[in-house]
């Protein structure tokens, strides 16, 4: 499924109302990139909040997530199968 550029802008807009420092840009039309705050910011509950925002951002439009085993990138695909929409890493 592709990735929206308009998307990514409305979910840093969602970040920025959780006052998250975690920032998502663009990396090709099915993945994008998740910028981590510096050393200072950067806690596991941020982390947690984050991966939470997208996968309710895109359970919106029927779509499941895919986060790098690092959380630094994802893709979506059409969710016809999980319900619950769990944190899926590859």
């Amino acid at each position: 499924m592709k990735i929206e550029f308009a998307d990514l802008v409305l979910l840093n807009d969602e970040l920025k109302k959780l006052n998250s420092r975690y920032h998502i840009d663009y990396k090709n039309e099915t993945t994008a990139c998740i910028e981590p705050p510096g050393e200072c910011c950067l806690t596991q509950d941020m982390k947690e909040q984050t991966i939470m925002c997208i996968q309710e951002y895109y359970r919106g439009k029927n779509a499941r997530v895919i986060f790098s085993e690092d959380f630094l990138y994802f893709y979506v695909e059409d969710d016809d199968t999980d319900p619950d929409n769990e944190v899926i890493k590859k």
